[in-house]
């Protein structure tokens, strides 16, 4: 869905700028979703540049950054932490139906950062009313080299 999307991409930030600064340079992203966590489809992957002033950043001030973006999308972060080489979040977000909420658990490095992602009871943002019971998103990058252009 869009919110574990905007929430997937706010934690990916967090993830490649944290304490120990990642590589700035090109990045590539590599996702995967999932219904049931066992079977997954890939989403084309996708590059980004990580400019030396964005991975100069402390890791508060990219928590924050994720914090305000998350609340941007209708969710709350209840409890976000970062240390070590890990990360993790726990969101909860209102639906229409209830409480949704996401659970992020990731591990970093100065060159590459894997997360997983379990989204439960999400409404679907394009206005179907349908609920998604459980998503899960698995996200993988890692720094490629110098940016060109």
């Amino acid at each position: 869905t869009k919110r574990m999307a905007m929430l997937a991409a706010a934690l990916a930030l967090a993830t490649t700028a944290q304490a120990e600064n990642p590589k700035p340079g090109k990045w590539s992203r590599q996702s995967s979703i999932s219904a049931d966590g066992q079977h997954w489809s890939a989403v084309p992957p996708s590059q980004g540049c990580l400019t030396p002033a964005d991975a100069s950043q402390s890791i508060e001030q990219t928590l924050q950054k994720m914090v305000a973006e998350v609340t941007k999308s209708g969710c709350r972060a209840v409890d976000v932490k970062a240390d070590g080489g890990k990360a993790s979040g726990h969101f909860e977000c209102q639906q229409p139906n209830g409480t949704g909420t996401v659970d992020v658990q990731a591990t970093y490095s100065s060159d590459r950062y894997e997360m997983t992602m379990v989204g439960t009871n999400l409404a679907d943002r394009n206005g179907s009313g349908m609920v998604v019971p459980k998503i899960y998103m698995k996200h993988e990058g890692r720094n490629i080299g110098a940016c060109t252009g």
